[in-house]
């Protein structure tokens, strides 16, 4: 091999090497934040934590039905809505709506209830975000879920404007 072509093979190993550590580093940057730092969302879709109770990042992993789904190794029940229950009308709607708007494999970060952090059932209430969307709040304004209003007196979230809490 005559020196030209070595110098043509070093450089492409080298740019091929650049390459592979950069797509490295940037995969294990964090995809989402809880500090209020950029998540890559737009401006003024950059969802936070309120409140003192749990707050964490984690991959979608079940959707167990409309209003209740894991994530991570944390089965989540979404706060101040209710969906059908399997049999009902509407079920499935409802779960597939959760199930594109937080898909298994995404990025969802969970705010507990810092009004309910005894759970339900040994489920987390609280509400989920995935991808700038508050799930609760699309659940409600797209009609697959209700608002509870029986827990609006004891929600941290009752004043959001999503909520409709009277």
């Amino acid at each position: 091999m005559d020196w030209g072509k070595r110098r043509s093979v070093t450089v492409i190993l080298v740019l091929v090497a650049v390459l592979v550590a950069a797509v490295l580093v940037y995969s294990y940057l964090p995809k989402a934040s809880t500090s209020g730092t950029s998540s890559g969302n737009p401006p003024g879709n950059n969802p936070q934590c309120k409140g003192t109770a749990a707050c964490f990042t984690d991959t979608v992993t079940y959707i167990v039905d409309g209003d209740t789904l894991d994530v991570g190794s944390t089965r989540i029940r979404l706060a101040l809505v209710n969906s059908p229950e399997v049999g009902q009308p509407g079920y499935t709607e409802a779960k597939q709506f959760t199930a594109q708007t937080c898909p298994v494999g995404s990025s969802a970060l969970v705010d507990e209830d810092d009004g309910q952090t005894g759970g339900s059932y040994g489920r987390m209430i609280a509400v989920v975000n995935c991808g700038g969307v508050n799930l609760n709040a699309a659940l409600l304004s797209s009609g697959n879920a209700v608002l509870v209003t029986y827990y609006c007196s004891v929600s941290e979230f009752a004043d959001e404007p999503w909520t409709g809490c009277p």
